[in-house]
Formats: C-alpha cells, structure tokens, sequence
C-alpha cells in the first residue's frame, strides 16, 4: 500500500492523484485504468438514479403519510371548531393535488418529463374546477383557466409527439384543428371578455412560467429526491399566491391573500425538509470524500 508523499493518506492502486491534497501519484509500472475514478460506487449511483427503486417507494408511502395527517388534522379541527366543515376543504384539496400532481410519481419505477407535465396538466385542471366550486359554488373563473392548461397541453404535446404520429397528423394541421377547437370551447363559455385578460391569461402565464422554470432547475441538477421535492414544492407555493392574487385582483379589485396562506404552510415546511435532507446527504458525501472512508 503506498502513501502520499506530501500528506500521508493512504492511496489505492488506481490512484493517479492524492484523494486529500490532489498531490500527483508517479507510478510508472501501474496497469490501472487512469479513467477509473475514486468511489465507483457514487459514481454509479449518480448516473443511475433507478438504482434503488425502493428508495423511490419509500419515498412515496412516507410523503402519503404526511399528506395524509395533515388532511386529518385539518378536517378535526375544523369539525371540532365549526361543527361543520368548510374552510379545511380547500387545503385538503390542494394536498390531494399535491399527492396526484407529486407524490403518485414515485410510485413508478420509470416514467418521462412528458409523462409527469400530462399527468399534472390534467390535475391542476380539475384541482382548479374543484377550487373554484369550494369558493364560490360555481365555476365562474376556473372553466377558462382549466381549459387553457388543457390547450397549453395539447401545444406541448404536438412539440414532443413522436415521428410516427407527425406521418399521421401534420404538425400545421394539428395546431390549427387544436387553435379552432379551443376558440370554439372558449366562445361557449365566454360571458366577458375581461376575464380572459385580467385573471385567465395571467394565471395561464404564471403556470407555464414556474413549470418552465421548475423544469430547468430540476433538469441542470443531478437527480435526487430531495431536489426534486424542494423545487417543485416551492415552485407550487409561490404559483398559489399567484393564483390567489389574481383572483383577488379581478374579484375584489384588491391584492389580498387568504387561502393560498394556508397552502403554503404545509407546502413550505415540506420543502424545507427536503432541502435540509438533501444538505446532509451532500455533506456526508463531501466528508466521506475527503477522509477517504
């Protein structure tokens, strides 16, 4: 077993470069592949996130248990308080939007960024029908905004569609057969105009712009669990105040902030969570790395 020469740590033989100090190892008569890196192991781990797909169930059974004791104690207490329940179903609701939109992901071993963007499209449509009901008892605002993320959908879809369907359907006549479906869809619904610039658009933009945005980060990172969560949980708390501050605008005339508050609070500390988990993992590698254990 040979040492380094400038600080003592003991070196393996596919050595070309003390693990602590960097200090260059010369051994002429070495046969080891020079493109073999220190800890093979988190290597492999890194470049293949499937690994250990019992992480991913775990993963999933433990956020479904947090989600699901929240909704609980949500409902006790407003049970217990009012005799009634009505304030509590809009948080319950955005947690079982959060569980199908989040968590019903790890439950699969495989899956695709198209797969995971179709799947949350169409729940944020209904979560949003149903808020909107919850609120108001009818479905003033939420029809236009869920029929433009179903629109947004089919745009994304004609973009990733595969070579065998663009032989079927011409990208040109796709996009028009979609442009006249959804003007004729937003001609029945239309009572006024102004909802489509003041609160319909906006909503539509500020969706599109923190998946956009949660997309990037996600995609520039290497994939972990904890990353994952912590982007998307707080890309969904920042898209509800949003979403509420829009609908306040148009409704009252005011900013204000009311039920996204209580969203955000189950939203944030989770997010928290997974970034701390993520933080510890990363130093423990770090640590690991350079003791050379």
């Amino acid at each position: 077993m040979a040492y380094c020469v400038h600080c003592g740590v003991k070196l393996a033989d596919y050595h070309d470069r003390c693990p602590l100090c960097k200090t260059p190892v010369l051994d002429p008569g070495s046969r080891i592949d020079r493109q073999e890196a220190d800890y093979p192991r988190h290597r492999q781990q890194l470049k293949n996130p499937e690994i250990n797909p019992i992480r991913r169930l775990l993963t999933a059974i433990i956020l479904s248990s947090v989600f699901s004791m929240y909704s609980i104690i949500l409902l006790l207490v407003n049970f217990l308080v009012n005799r009634q329940l009505n304030w509590s179903l809009i948080p319950v609701a955005s947690l079982v939007y959060l569980w199908f939109a989040l968590v019903l992901h790890f439950f699969r071993v495989r899956t695709s960024f198209f797969r995971i963007y179709t799947f949350d499209s169409f729940a944020t449509a209904i979560y949003l029908l149903i808020l909107n009901y919850i609120i108001s008892g009818d479905l003033h605002w939420a029809k236009f905004a869920s029929s433009g993320i179903v629109f947004i959908w089919i745009l994304m879809n004609g973009i990733v569609m595969s070579e065998r369907g663009k032989k079927w359907i011409p990208m040109i006549l796709y996009y028009v057969i979609a442009s006249l479906l959804f003007t004729g869809l937003f001609a029945l619904l239309l009572t006024n105009s102004e909802v489509i610039v003041r609160m319909v658009l906006p909503i539509y933009l500020s969706t599109l712009f923190f998946i956009l945005i949660s997309y990037f980060i996600i995609k520039s990172m290497i994939f972990d669990v904890y990353n994952f969560l912590a982007v998307l949980l707080t890309a969904a708390a920042l898209n509800t105040i949003s979403v509420e501050l829009t609908v306040t605008r148009f409704l009252n005339g005011s900013f204000s902030l009311s039920w996204s508050l209580i969203v955000i609070s189950a939203l944030l500390p989770l997010s928290l969570t997974a970034f701390m988990l993520r933080n510890i993992r990363k130093l423990r590698s770090f640590f690991v790395k350079k003791l050379h254990r």
